[in-house]
């Protein structure tokens, strides 16, 4: 699923204060690298992206993570599938056994549509067949130029048991999933929307009840832009778990984009009760606030935003808010 349990973290909050400024939600990921939170949440639930620290089901990650994702995000950017970009990794991993984390090696880079190593003055495939003189076009502006290196490609039999170990790697991290599940998910990839929605509406014919479950299919009736059975279904997550912070922070962006505007204001709210260093909220709140004319309250959630996030990809918009003017 996009959202696993994680170990609620109490006190976590009187904690991490002052770590969250260095740290992003999935949301905030996804605006930083331009792709869907989806996307980000898929490769979290694959372990390319690891989460640094967890609130109440809230996961973070740290500036390691925002590098992995923005080579990623480079990739899908330049027209490479989610499954193109699966199969890359595993021939990566292949060829570097002993690097844990190989999308962390500094040496890596895109270029046109494949995954690069930079060796010293030259640029090659992980597995060491060089593709251009480093010297004659500087790699960080190479790309257009570069494109698809005229390289040698993987044989039929190579391609086909890269692809098949890919799918047998997925299926070993997706244990923990359920048949149903791995079916929603895979309509999502493909972006068959309605599918996922109805596989998610079995899953809970199934299996009864469950704030996950809801959360997802929430999420995807908002893709959907069918916004009055994503406020429902958000509403039922948080009924089955209070403490689902995200799902309160979702209710609220539904909620204020239906113009429940204090009714929006009660759901971000809940959510800082029991996280009130979610970043992301006090962003949200303080717009609501501001279209309340709330002004002096919304004043004290978009500074409270600057602190919790100043790179945030959303802090330019707090700063022209609150008139503050950032010097070249």
């Amino acid at each position: 699923m996009a959202h696993s349990p994680h170990l609620s973290l109490a006190g976590a909050e009187a904690d991490t204060s002052t770590s969250v400024a260095r740290w992003y939600t999935s949301a905030m990921l996804a605006e930083l690298v331009s792709v869907p939170v989806a996307t980000i949440r898929r490769w979290q639930r694959q372990g390319i992206l690891v989460e640094c620290h967890s609130v109440r089901r809230l996961a973070y990650f740290d500036f390691t993570e925002v590098t992995i994702a923005r080579l990623l995000a480079a990739l899908l950017h330049a027209g490479c599938s989610l499954r193109s970009i699966d199969r890359q990794l595993h021939e990566l991993q292949r060829y570097l056994p002993g690097d844990e984390r190989p999308l962390a090696n500094p040496a890596l880079v895109v270029a046109g549509r494949k995954l690069i190593l930079r060796r010293g003055d030259d640029l090659s495939e992980p597995g060491g067949q060089l593709l251009i003189d480093f010297d004659a076009q500087p790699v960080a502006n190479n790309t257009e130029a570069l494109g698809e290196p005229n390289v040698l490609s993987l044989g039929r039999n190579s391609t086909e048991d890269a692809a098949e170990t890919i799918s047998q790697k997925a299926a070993a991290s997706d244990l923990h999933l359920t048949e149903l599940q791995r079916a929603a998910l895979a309509w999502e990839e493909q972006g068959e929307l309605a599918q996922a929605v109805e596989t998610y509406r079995m899953m809970l014919v199934v299996d009864g009840p469950s704030a996950d479950v809801n959360f997802a299919l929430a999420d995807v009736l908002y893709q959907m832009r069918d916004l009055g059975a994503a406020r429902e279904r958000f509403y039922m997550a948080v009924e089955l778990d209070e403490e689902f912070v995200e799902a309160r922070a979702m209710l609220g962006c539904v909620l204020s984009e239906n113009n429940e505007l204090e009714l929006a204001v009660a759901a971000l709210q809940g959510a800082l009760s029991f996280h009130p260093d979610y970043a992301d909220v006090h962003y949200h709140l303080a717009g609501v606030l501001d279209r309340i004319d709330e002004s002096t309250t919304a004043e004290q959630h978009w500074r409270r935003f600057l602190e919790l996030s100043p790179e945030s990809p959303w802090a330019e918009t707090a700063r022209v808010r609150l008139g503050i003017r950032v010097v070249e």
